[in-house]
């Protein structure tokens, strides 16, 4: 089935093929008459108005070439799409972070249990147990480097509660201002009113 690019590209095809078979066959009319017919003078008419229209329609096939020349010259000018977005100066951006909200708080990550249980560094954490619709959120605390996350009291409590799977136990940590005593004490008392823990408040 045609469809319209193919019917632009047959029109050249029409517009000069059927002149010029139209101009064969005066010529070959006027040739014919030439040489078998008793009037010489019609077939050399004939052959003269042939001649005359190839030439014209020479001429216009000349122009039509010449016309989609400076057409597609002009294409090479436009900028080129882009598929994909420009390289920034600044270089590339690190991806977007993942969160996970629980209640009116968001946490950042969540992360497997097995990846932050021992980090070297304070920082308020939330724990999570991974689920088919999400996470459910089960506790809070504040990872110390003298108590990190693996030391809390309350890590049967998480077991118990997801699974007894600890591959199904995630942290996600929750940013705190600078500026906040004891690195996140008293959002942690916040989250800890706000929200009702699996399994309670972390000794």
């Amino acid at each position: 089935m045609l469809n319209f690019g193919s019917i632009l590209t047959i029109i050249p095809f029409i517009l000069f093929g059927v002149p010029l078979l139209f101009i064969f066959g005066l010529f070959m009319t006027g040739a014919f008459t030439l040489i078998f017919s008793g009037d010489p003078e019609k077939g050399k008419d004939a052959i003269a108005k042939a001649l005359t229209y190839f030439i014209m329609l020479l001429a216009i096939f000349l122009v039509f070439i010449v016309v989609s020349y400076l057409i597609g010259m002009g294409g090479a000018f436009e900028p080129e799409e882009e598929t994909d977005f420009p390289i920034s100066p600044m270089g590339k951006f690190p991806p977007a972070p993942d969160f996970v909200v629980a209640g009116n708080y968001s946490f950042s990550g969540p992360w497997p249990f097995a990846e932050m249980k021992d980090r070297a560094e304070d920082y308020l954490y939330g724990v999570f147990c991974k689920k088919e619709h999400g996470y459910d959120i089960m506790d809070a605390g504040i990872s110390q480097k003298r108590k990190p996350v693996s030391t809390s009291p309350n890590y049967e409590c998480w077991l118990e509660n997801c699974g007894n799977d600890q591959n199904n136990i995630y942290i996600g940590r929750y940013w705190t201002s600078p500026d906040e005593p004891y690195i996140g004490s008293t959002s942690l008392n916040k989250i800890q009113r706000d929200i009702n823990f699996i399994c309670g408040k972390e000794k």
